[in-house]
């Protein structure tokens, strides 16, 4: 890497440490891109050239945090046992995640998630990894003859996204909803759909 690049990265660096303690910090509409630059010791003009508006810092933001988070629930997930447990607990570890600061997730995700791929592509880019992740253990479930050979495994893991998801919605909405009983609630959802997919064993 050369001088400029490593600049250009460090001045990266900056911007995003210091908006991520200001979206922490202070109130979001008062984080305006000019405060963030005179926050993190860079000119406005910086800013703009690492990332266009505020939802694109947010988003760059958010998707760092959501990596790491994911890489974490990921790498303690069990890698044997019950498949709706397992695919349960990276939720279970997602939702955690989210309520260590549920009202600052809840303003990212809102500001950035229901955006088209081209204004966020980093989380578009994240949740297709994470889609092709499932894809692969629904593909080792069928290999060992737990779930129906003519399951599609893409519609699947779409599914067990977009269950999770709707328990995200209602998580950010409802204050008093805590991680284990939003976890509880996609795992029942998983285990009715894989009711009809599993094969059954015969005694």
């Amino acid at each position: 890497m050369n001088r400029r690049e490593a600049s250009k990265r460090q001045t990266r660096s900056l911007i995003m440490e210091a908006a991520k303690k200001m979206f922490l910090e202070t109130d979001l509409d008062k984080c305006t891109m000019r405060a963030i630059a005179k926050n993190a010791g860079v000119s406005p003009a910086s800013v703009v050239v690492h990332f266009k508006n505020k939802c694109a810092l947010m988003e760059a933001v958010l998707s760092e945090d959501i990596e790491r988070a994911v890489e974490r629930a990921v790498a303690s997930m069990p890698q044997e046992g019950d498949f709706a447990e397992r695919i349960a607990h990276i939720w279970r570890c997602m939702f955690t995640f989210y309520a260590g600061n549920r009202d600052l997730y809840r303003f990212f995700i809102s500001r950035t998630v229901f955006e088209s791929d081209e204004e966020t592509p980093s989380i578009a880019s994240e949740m297709s990894d994470f889609l092709n992740y499932v894809v692969g253990l629904i593909e080792c479930e069928k290999q060992e003859g737990r779930l129906a050979p003519e399951v599609d495994s893409g519609v699947m893991a779409q599914m067990l996204f977009m269950e999770y998801f709707g328990v995200l919605v209602m998580f950010f909405r409802d204050a008093s909803m805590t991680p284990e009983v939003a976890a509880e609630a996609v795992l029942a959802m998983i285990r009715q759909t894989l009711s009809g997919l599993t094969r059954r064993q015969t005694p």
